[in-house]
């Protein structure tokens, strides 16, 4: 052994010692961070709810002499908190998946209720456009954590009202395709620059000349979400305009919905 190799030898144990301290202060700061950012996103929550209430108890309680400058102002009062409540929780969503929490607990469910759900829960954000599902018969259960998917398909549907004109159609489907069930929601909008579709599912990724008041965070999350249960999403745009938002997902169960859903 040369005097260079003996003196590098005699270094490594304390090379070691240093990037495993470099690591543990790593780890200890990012958790740190989580724990601040769930104390903040706390804190920021519950005077939240108190003026999202209050503002809710205005429109129903409130004097039947309100102007209707002040009923606007009110409902923007509401608008505004929601925006607010969405965000802070795509933040929470982004440190699960960050830090590793992020579990999924599988079970089967009826697609056909996953996505009956997520209309009825962006039906306000989509009010101004013409919504349509399709549902493809004889669909199999699906393997899936019923929350997070749910989380990934209102995301993408608020992305699609958020990006869209008034007017314009969204169309939420669910097909099978080569032992995979397709989940996509197309819309009529400009549609996706081609130099931002690598970008999309980046985090705080915004496209070129996009609508003021997006966070960048909710493809992001349904990235995350569809790829924590082994599935993928991808984005392309459509011939005739607008852009189509599809999650695969493997259909690991050969049962029938309808049959599974009606026996006892």
């Amino acid at each position: 052994m040369s005097q260079n190799q003996f003196q590098q030898a005699q270094s490594l144990p304390g090379q070691i010692r240093e990037i495993s301290e470099n690591s543990r202060l790593l780890a200890e700061s990012e958790r740190l961070g989580i724990t601040l950012l769930n104390s903040i996103s706390h804190e920021i929550r519950t005077p939240l709810t108190v003026i999202q209430t209050a503002a809710d108890n205005l429109i129903k309680y409130g004097d039947s002499e309100l102007s209707q400058f002040q009923k606007e102002m009110i409902m923007e009062i509401q608008e505004a908190g929601e925006r607010l409540n969405r965000f802070i929780g795509k933040v929470l969503d982004m440190t699960r998946l960050e830090s590793g929490r992020l579990k999924p607990r599988l079970d089967l469910y009826n697609i056909r209720e996953l996505v009956m759900m997520a209309e009825k829960e962006t039906r306000k954000e989509l009010a101004r456009h013409k919504v349509t599902i399709e549902i493809a018969q004889d669909l199999p259960l699906l393997e899936m954590d019923f929350d997070l998917m749910l989380h990934a398909l209102t995301n993408l549907l608020s992305n699609a009202a958020f990006h869209t004109p008034p007017g314009t159609e969204v169309t939420l489907s669910v097909e099978i395709e080569d032992g995979a069930v397709l989940i996509s929601v197309a819309d009529r909008g400009p549609g996706i620059p081609a130099e931002s579709i690598p970008h999309l599912f980046e985090k705080f990724y915004r496209a070129p000349a996009s609508r003021a008041g997006g966070t960048g965070l909710g493809l992001c999350l349904v990235k995350g979400f569809v790829e924590a249960q082994g599935g993928r999403v991808t984005a392309v745009n459509r011939a005739l305009g607008g852009a189509t938002f599809t999650i695969r997902l493997r259909a690991l169960r050969a049962c029938i919905c309808d049959e599974l859903c009606n026996t006892g």
